[in-house]
């Protein structure tokens, strides 16, 4: 008894490792999922090829389904996507992954600027989005077309509130403009991978130099600082009026307007700093001031401001 026990255990054990051998066997294998080409411009198609051994079941995702051990098919995916076969049997299921990068077609785009006093602002961008980290700002004199970009330093300022693209309501700034004589010009030529997306002519203003001059904007329900001129400008000189456009009556007490630092300076107005209000719940939507920053008696920089629906917090 003992001897047919003995046997029946070796019979069991000798088969459960040759059905461990064929499992293992049988495990899936998948030795090719690729995308051909890999990168592609929108509204372009591409390959998706697999081959896949020893597998009961396979299936790609993205809406494909069910498919052969082997095969291709042509996708046309609208934008970067990750392809995912998943390769199965009763016991083991192994998956792999392949990716296509969609890229936007490049259209040249065209971009409005105008001159605002000190400041050029972009007014308009037609055709596509600007990647305002590729954008150059070049300045050659009228006069003798010498380049002057180094010289006059100009720089984009953000305005709408997207440091990542080039958009209306972004001011271009000049850091030098009192060292060069009153009515001198230049083109300011905007540059955009090689090709030229805006231009427009700027006549040096005629100061006054001698008092500093602040670009402001509305930023939802904020005022934004974008350029100053003649600068630095101590902040503890800096007061904030609002006028009731309506009334013409001040209502700065009213609204509650304070400086809000952006720069870890809290002594010197800095583009970048905010103005905020503190009481705009107690108004009527689309009430309408103008925000003016004084220093001492002069008016150095005003902009309309409209009370929005919303009330945006600036974090001290």
């Amino acid at each position: 008894m003992k001897k047919q026990i003995t046997v029946i255990l070796a019979i069991v054990i000798i088969s459960t490792i040759l059905i461990s051998g064929c499992e293992e066997q049988q495990s899936p294998k998948i030795s090719t999922f690729e995308v051909t080409p890999n990168e592609i411009e929108l509204g372009q198609s591409s390959q998706l090829r697999w081959v896949v051994s020893d597998a009961t079941n396979v299936s790609i995702d993205q809406g494909i389904g069910i498919v052969p051990l082997t095969g291709n098919q042509t996708i046309t995916p609208t934008v970067t996507t990750t392809f995912t076969i998943t390769a199965k049997t009763s016991t083991k299921t192994i998956i792999k992954t392949a990716l296509i990068i969609v890229n936007e077609p490049y259209i040249k785009p065209n971009v409005s600027m105008i001159q605002s006093e000190f400041f050029i602002e972009i007014s308009n961008i037609e055709n596509s989005r600007v990647d305002q980290s590729l954008v150059n700002v070049v300045a050659i004199n009228k006069n003798n077309s010498e380049n002057q970009t180094s010289i006059l330093r100009p720089a984009i300022v953000e305005g709408e509130g997207n440091n990542n693209y080039l958009a209306a309501g972004d001011v271009i700034i000049f850091q030098n403009l009192s060292e060069f004589p009153v009515k001198q010009r230049w083109d300011i030529i905007l540059y955009y991978r090689g090709d030229v997306i805006g231009q427009v002519i700027f006549r040096n203003p005629p100061g006054p130099y001698d008092s500093p001059r602040v670009r402001l904007i509305q930023f939802k329900s904020n005022v934004s600082i974008l350029g100053i001129i003649n600068g630095p400008i101590d902040q503890t000189q800096i007061s904030v009026v609002a006028i009731n456009k309506t009334s013409g009556a001040i209502q700065s007490s009213m609204i509650g307007p304070s400086i809000v630092d952006n720069d870890n300076n809290q002594n010197i107005l800095s583009i970048g700093d905010w103005i905020t209000f503190s009481n705009l719940g107690k108004f009527k939507v689309y009430d309408q001031w103008t925000i003016q920053l004084k220093h001492g008696d002069d008016v150095i920089g005003q902009c309309a401001f409209i009370n929005p629906r919303e009330i945006n917090l600036i974090p001290t």
